[in-house]
Formats: structure tokens, sequence, C-alpha cells
């Protein structure tokens, strides 16, 4: 996305030779820009800088936040190595350089795609094909490729699909939701999804997947929605943010894509089939059982986004990022979407969620578990 106006605030000195030298080549700051993962900042680096080979030209600096919740697993260590390792093999995404020990990646100056068409807008033609593309040539890398799993956490030996899924729901349940419990116990309960007496729970929905059609494993970009794709000035197609990225069943990176890009209904099932050609011609096999598996996948995303948007709208709100109104609204729309999923015989409204959150942020902060939850992402 295109910088909209300059942080004129100072940079803070920094300690390390390396971010001296940055801050004395650099021209212009914005920032820090929306994201879960990092804070992030543009940089507009000065002519002395000579990184990239150019004499000038925009950078991205980030810090991981610390104490970060992550709501999906992360295998790729380095998201800076994984992108050095896909130059040349995975078209328009971001380039990374040096500045002595300093790695940075070059920053894509345009508008994001949901800027030129928002959730549940068609997407126009052009872009419907590049985004195609680019599941393709990710299909075409070799997952077992040393240098990537060099940089990935080790497979399981059990790689099927079924063990895939299993472990997404495992991850989901474990990690996510059993971890904030002591914060979200009552406001779970009062939304009808708590892990307890909620009708979806990790063992019924890996009963669900069982069974799955065995796919070969490929490499998946695990977030490709329309803020993290930027339009630049040539209507090219950047794919950004690869920190969800792993080795696994490519058809989930479609159900992934496909819940968070939310098109149109005719739409969608172009996508779909355009994928399932793409994806037999890169990887034979990648989308058999497309019919009966997708619709799993997309179930599994509706409940998953559940908590995840109910922790992150939470989150915000004590932090005075969201007011209670916004959040409730993003929180009824994640449930009325995951309520045939879950299944739930009702969907709570916006003003009885609104009500529930307020009385969550009057409970005592000392009373609940320590626990941190990162800014809302676009997903």
């Amino acid at each position: 996305m295109t910088p909209a106006a300059e942080d004129t605030s100072p940079v803070p000195a920094s300690p390390t030779s390396v971010l001296q030298v940055l801050f004395a080549t650099t021209e212009q700051v914005i920032g820090p820009l929306p994201g879960y993962h990092h804070e992030t900042y543009a940089v507009r680096l000065g002519a002395v800088s000579g990184l990239f080979g150019e004499s000038a030209g925009w950078v991205k600096l980030r810090d991981p936040r610390p104490g970060l919740l992550w709501f999906d697993r992360r295998c790729f260590g380095s998201e800076d190595e994984l992108l050095a390792t896909l130059a040349g093999r995975v078209s328009h995404i971001p380039t990374v350089g040096h500045i002595d020990s300093l790695t940075v990646q070059g920053f894509i100056e345009g508008c994001t795609l949901a800027e030129v068409a928002p959730p549940g807008e068609e997407v126009p033609a052009g872009f419907v094909g590049q985004i195609v593309r680019l599941f393709r040539e990710l299909l075409a890398v070799e997952p077992y490729d040393p240098a990537l799993l060099a940089l990935h956490a080790p497979l399981p030996e059990e790689r099927g699909s079924a063990e895939f899924a299993r472990d997404l729901v495992r991850f989901t349940f474990t990690d996510v939701v059993e971890h904030s419990l002591p914060h979200f116990d009552a406001l779970f309960h009062s939304l009808g999804i708590h892990p307890g007496s909620a009708p979806a729970t990790a063992s019924s929905l890996e009963a669900r997947l069982r069974g799955m059609t065995p796919r070969p494993f490929g490499l998946l970009h695990g977030d490709v929605h329309r803020a993290n794709l930027i339009v630049d000035e040539h209507d090219a197609l950047w794919a950004i943010d690869w920190e969800l990225a792993l080795i696994g069943d490519p058809l989930y990176d479609l159900a992934t894509h496909l819940h968070l890009m939310r098109y149109p209904a005719r739409q969608e099932t172009e996508v779909i089939a355009r994928w399932a050609d793409v994806a037999e011609q890169s990887r034979p096999g990648a989308a058999e059982g497309i019919e009966a598996d997708l619709p799993r996948y997309l179930a599994f995303k509706r409940i998953q986004s559940v908590y995840t948007d109910v922790i992150r709208q939470a989150y915000s709100t004590e932090r005075g990022e969201t007011s209670t109104a916004e959040a409730a609204e993003v929180i009824n729309t994640a449930l009325d979407r995951a309520a045939d999923s879950l299944p739930l015989p009702t969907v709570a409204g916006a003003g009885e969620i609104e009500h529930e959150l307020l009385t969550w942020l009057a409970t005592p902060r000392q009373q609940r578990a320590a626990n941190t939850g990162g800014s809302p992402s676009a997903s």
C-alpha cells in the first residue's frame, strides 16, 4: 500500500550500529502500519543506501510483537529466509535485502486488493488470474526441497490429509482456545461457544475430518486474502505476509483463501474450478476429493474464525482500539457464518454480544490470567 501520511515523531535511537546506519540514510518513516504479527514501518531510504542495488526506495522494517497469541501454526522460522528461498520460483513477492546483519523486505507501493474490491464484492478478472497463478507457482515448488525443509518445523511422520487436518484442529483447540480460557471462560459460555459445552469440540471436529482423501503435500501461503495482496501501479498483484506459510494439504490453502476472500457465489465457483485445474497441473492429485473435503475444511475455518474474532475483538476493545459496538458486529458476523458448522441453535445479536463484551471488560484484569493478544488483522 502507498504510505498515506508521514509520521513526524522522532525515530527512537537504536543501540545497534546497523540500525544507526539505516536511520542515517532514511528520508521518511511511515507507521506503524496495520498488522497482527509485527509492528511494521515503511522506511524510505536515501540515495546513499544502495540497498537492492537501487539508489533509493521503500523497505519494510519490522519488529515482532512480544507475547503474541498465534491463531495458526507458524511453521517457517524466518519469513525473510523463506522469501529469499522462493525468489525466482514464485513471482511478485517481496525482495529481501541486507544492511550488514539487518534483514529488510522491499515495500510494495500501491494499495491492497481490499481497497479495490472489498470482501463480498467481485474481484476483477485480471486479478483473479494472478491469484490463480500464485497458487500454481506455489504448488510447482517442491515441498521437500532441502532448502525449504531446513527452514520448516519438522514434518510429522504421518503426512496424510486426515492427519494434517487433525493437527490443525488440535492446534486451534489446545494452543488457542484452551490457552485463552482463563480470560474468556465466561464470554465463551455467554456466546454458546465454550469448548466444554459447545456442540463443536476438538473430538467432534476430528471425527468430521477423518477419511479425507489423501493428497500430495505442497507449499501453502496460508493467508491469501484481499489485505495481503497489493496492487501496484501496473495492476500487478503482489503476495505479502508469508508468516503463516507451511507445507501441507493444498486444499487447505484454497479453503483458507475462499473463507477470507468472501467471493460472491458465482465467482467462488469459478475460482474453485480454476484452482483445481492448476493444482492438478502443478501437483497431480492435489485436487483429489475436492467435492467432499473442501466443505469440511471450510466448516473448520468458520469455526476457527469464531474463536479468533472473539479473542481479537475482545482484546482490541480492552485496549481502546475498537469500540464494543464495532467488535460486536465482527463477532456477530463470525457467529452467523459458523452457525451451521458449529452448529448453534440461535446466534446472539450484535446488541447482546456488546452487552457480554461490556460485562467482560468490567471484570478486573487482575482476575484473569496473563495472556497477550495482538491487534486485529485483516483476516
